[in-house]
């Protein structure tokens, strides 16, 4: 997805309202963010996948929490499933009745990324593996039409499908901040999809293999 495309996916439903939010780039990617455009049409809008889920095979785990999707087709990410309700996450960040958590996941490639791509890479270098793709998700919350990010501090399950799991390698996911922190995650993969901890703000996180 082209910076300029995805700068103009501005609109998630949340209950049955359409609420206007600007969209970021690149966990550690720097971006234009100039742009004037703000809007969307209801065409536009409509395109956007406002859910999202995992499936392999005969398993599928639905995404619970609302959000804006856009995992395109790659290597190795098939989709992405958050596994907390807006209710339970609500609670647990402690938001007030009219702020609502909201999920933004969306595919990054290296070409575009090539920042948030050589942490990955050197998260996979640590470990002696082979980087396969990534995703960029942003955790926060929606107040009055305006979105901001949750703290690093709350936490939440997701399911990652993995296209063409291989059981006989070992997996893992690296996490990367702005700026190019690197952490490596704990996952439990269990049939072709992995299970990590998201936190609240943007980070990219790179699925490796070995």
């Amino acid at each position: 997805m082209s910076i300029k495309t995805f700068k103009r996916i501005l609109a998630v439903t949340i209950a049955t309202s359409m609420l206007a939010m600007p969209l970021t780039v690149g966990a550690t990617d720097s971006a234009d963010s100039t742009s004037s455009d703000s809007s969307v049409t209801r065409h536009e809008a409509a395109s956007v996948k406002t859910t999202s889920e995992v499936s392999v095979n005969d398993s599928v785990v639905q995404n619970e929490l609302p959000g804006i999707f856009e995992i395109t087709a790659s290597p190795a990410v098939t989709g992405i499933a958050v596994r907390g309700t807006a209710a339970q996450i609500k609670q647990k960040a402690g938001l007030s009745g009219n702020e609502s958590p909201l999920v933004r996941a969306y595919s990054v490639e290296r070409k575009k990324s090539p920042a948030v791509y050589a942490s990955f890479d050197a998260a996979a270098s640590i470990v002696g593996g082979k980087l396969v793709g990534g995703i960029n998700v942003d955790l926060g919350k929606v107040a009055e039409g305006k979105y901001t990010k949750l703290p690093a501090e709350v936490s939440v399950p997701a399911t990652i499908g993995i296209k063409n799991y291989n059981p006989k390698l070992n997996y893992y996911v690296a996490k990367v901040v702005s700026g190019g922190a690197i952490e490596l995650i704990p996952v439990s993969v269990e049939k072709g999809m992995a299970t990590v901890d998201i936190t609240g703000g943007l980070a990219g996180y790179g699925l490796i293999v070995k």
